[in-house]
């Protein structure tokens, strides 16, 4: 065999295990950042009820900002969002969010017929509404992110938040590999609440 071939093949071999070591590194020591506390709101869900900040409480949160008629990432973010819903299903600590950032246009009844368009059939996964300064504030001032440009500067981020109301981390609600973490990350805040 060529020496060229071999050393090529040896290479491999130990970028291989170069590579496995640091995935297996990052694993292990993967730790979520405590952010902030969310504040105080008093939104109203999709069934008209009430739904402020105690309703986080033990609970584990993902929250994303959208609007049901975009015509941008939404339907990708709804899409990811359905996608953990489903896959936590049988997970009574953990509840999803999805807080309208058009309130002109997504009515509590808008808000319930998209919620039912997209599978949720129980109270795991609200969908909020409220003024429009209220959506600013909480979006600018509680979750710091962009809140000028509504509805179109909305935030693709879903915002992972414990059980003790505080903001974890955020993802990138329109990435696969992104979903895979927080998937990851929700199921360790799970077993951080059960043990």
């Amino acid at each position: 065999m060529n020496k060229n071939i071999i050393f090529i093949i040896v290479l491999i071999f130990f970028l291989g295990l170069g590579a496995s070591w640091v995935i297996n590194k990052a694993n292990s020591s993967h730790q979520l950042p405590t952010i902030k506390l969310v504040p105080e709101f008093a939104f109203i869900n999709q069934d008209g009820d009430p739904f402020t900040e105690k309703r986080l409480l033990d609970k584990i949160t993902v929250l994303d900002f959208m609007f049901t008629n975009c015509p941008g990432p939404c339907p990708m973010m709804t899409h990811n969002m359905a996608g953990l819903y489903n896959d936590f299903a049988g997970v009574s600590e953990v509840q999803f969010i999805s807080v309208t950032v058009d309130p002109d246009n997504d009515s509590q009844e808008t808000l319930k017929n998209y919620a039912s368009l997209n599978g949720v059939n129980d109270q795991r996964w609200n969908f909020l509404f409220s003024g429009i300064d209220s959506i600013k504030k909480l979006k600018r001032d509680g979750f710091m992110l962009f809140a000028d440009d509504l509805p179109r500067g909305h935030a693709i981020k879903f915002v992972l938040i414990d059980a003790g109301g505080n903001i974890r981390q955020y993802y990138d609600g329109t990435d696969k590999a992104s979903m895979k973490i927080l998937r990851k990350d929700i199921t360790l805040l799970v077993k951080k609440m059960r043990t």
